[in-house]
């Protein structure tokens, strides 16, 4: 379905009238970058099934024994971990994700929420990102909450390559360099809880702004679908921008049906 001019021009005069607009970005977002959505057709999930509910349980029972799976998994070319690093490691952002970035530029869009932990938005020129599910470039401390970029570790496992081979890691987890606590990837997991300063921030974007664009997100992970109706209830205006419908579309006040990056460079176009 091609999008009407005549709705990209509701979108936009909504847009213009706003004081304070807000992107909540999802998975498809970045499907145009070459990274897999995780549902709806040809989804991750779709075809592999839903991972594991309580993957944070696991970690948190033995986090040592989590992280020699991981690394194993990301060097094992027949594993959906190693296809996905791959897919994202080769990926750079795309034309919704720059549109987003010069809306920023252009004192439009004050900030973006993102369900996506690829980085993308802020590869694209994003300054204002508020990373809901973490960033996969980093770690994070469970016991402070300092986050420290996944390089340095990675230098330490060059370094070290016993520990990539697991056997350093057979009775400790990485460990925060601050003050000794656990490491973990920065991504949240299933059943982990999203970080107090990160979901404040949210929260208060949402409640403050007065449009949404909703780009490329099913709507079904809390609890950044509540983020929408939170705005809405507030008197916010809501603007879909995806391929296909979602639970939140009965919700929105303009629906853009189609890939993000086609859709927003039009949508900019406009502004």
């Amino acid at each position: 379905m091609t999008q009407s001019t005549n709705e990209i021009q509701q979108a936009a005069a909504l847009i213009s009238r706003a004081r304070y607009v807000v992107a909540l970005a999802g998975a498809g977002l970045s499907a145009g970058s070459g990274i897999p959505t995780y549902r709806g057709a040809g989804g991750l999930w779709t075809q592999r099934g839903t991972p594991p509910l309580l993957s944070y349980q696991e970690f948190a029972l033995d986090p040592a024994a989590w992280w020699r799976k991981r690394l194993a998994a990301e060097v094992d070319p027949s594993h959906p971990v190693y296809q996905m690093k791959q897919a994202v490691d080769r990926a750079a952002p795309n034309a919704g994700h720059l549109a987003l970035a010069e809306l920023e530029r252009r004192g439009i869009l004050r900030c973006v929420i993102t369900q996506n932990v690829d980085n993308l938005q802020t590869a694209a020129g994003s300054r204002a990102v508020l990373e809901i599910h973490g960033n996969r470039n980093r770690l994070r401390c469970l016991q402070c909450g300092l986050r420290f970029h996944r390089g340095d570790f990675e230098a330490q496992l060059s370094a070290h390559p016993e520990l990539a081979e697991g056997a350093g890691l057979a009775n400790r987890p990485p460990l925060c360099g601050e003050c000794g606590g656990v490491l973990k990837l920065d991504t949240v997991m299933f059943g982990e809880p999203i970080p107090p300063d990160t979901l404040q921030a949210c929260r208060e974007a949402a409640e403050r702004c007065d449009c949404m664009l909703l780009v490329g997100t099913s709507g079904t992970v809390n609890p950044a679908a509540r983020m929408p109706l939170v705005a809405q209830e507030r008197g916010a205006t809501l603007i879909e921008v995806n391929p296909e419908p979602t639970s939140l579309t009965p919700w929105c006040d303009v629906v853009l049906t189609g890939p993000a990056d086609d859709i927003l460079p039009r949508l900019l176009n406009r502004l």
